[in-house]
């Protein structure tokens, strides 16, 4: 039948050592056979335990005539030893823990294709983003089709909630654009050919989704930093267009 560990036990003494210390906590300065016969221990067994809780200083050994006799030390010595077992514990549940954050900040990245799938992207876009929130879409002149992946209730959600948008585009998209409210539109030089591909690719909260209208394929990659970066990357441009 399984036991319950004392303890002392718990703190990395065995039940062997645990009982050698207590037996001469209690009864003093005691030689090999006097603590076998306490403790009611094999003699191997003793002789095994003897070095580990010397090593750990709990107990000591000192001359007596022609023998040798041990001694058990202030059981302030366990309650340093567990000090030192609570700093390692801490210390290894913090490492436990940053191993455990890392999994939440790995990528989640999905794929998926279809007109649903384009439509899904802009749903997710007004519906995933707080009131107030800002996202950056880089589209072009060649993306205006997207305007039929565009859910009917995008616009609604998108202004009931104050949604505002940076945009980049080419210049004859540009042109053409009118202006909204809470759009604000810059554009990149022609001789650069950018949204020559027809892709285009939306930022916003810790998503980016890159949409290519060639094959009507969605790639979103759910990750906070990846998003923090590719918004410095946005941003960088835009405000040096």
């Amino acid at each position: 039948m399984k036991t319950n560990k004392t303890v002392l036990e718990q703190v990395g003494m065995s039940r062997e050592e645990t009982l050698i210390y207590k037996a001469l906590l209690r009864d003093g300065a005691s030689s090999i056979s006097d603590i076998i016969r306490k403790t009611k221990l094999h003699r191997p067994t003793v002789y095994k335990a003897i070095p580990n809780l010397l090593d750990q200083g709990l107990i000591n050994v000192m001359p007596k005539g022609k023998y040798k006799v041990y001694v058990a030390s202030s059981p302030d010595k366990i309650e340093k030893i567990f000090d030192d077992l609570e700093d390692r514990f801490n210390s290894e549940i913090y490492d436990l823990q940053e191993i455990y954050k890392m999994r939440d900040k790995k990528p989640i990245v999905t794929f998926a294709e279809g007109d649903k799938a384009i439509k899904d992207v802009f749903y997710d876009v007004v519906n995933s983003l707080p009131k107030n929130s800002v996202y950056y879409r880089y589209s072009s002149g060649l993306t205006l089709a997207r305007k039929k992946f565009v859910p009917a209730e995008y616009a609604i959600i998108r202004d009931r909630k104050s949604l505002e948008r940076l945009i980049i585009t080419d210049e004859s998209s540009k042109i053409i654009s009118s202006k909204k409210l809470g759009r604000s539109i810059k554009s990149v030089p022609k001789d650069y050919n950018l949204f020559d591909l027809n892709i285009s690719q939306i930022i916003y909260g810790n998503k980016v989704a890159l949409v290519d209208y060639n094959s009507k394929t969605v790639i979103v990659i759910e990750n906070e930093m990846i998003a923090q970066f590719q918004t410095k990357i946005f941003k960088l441009l835009y405000s040096n267009l």
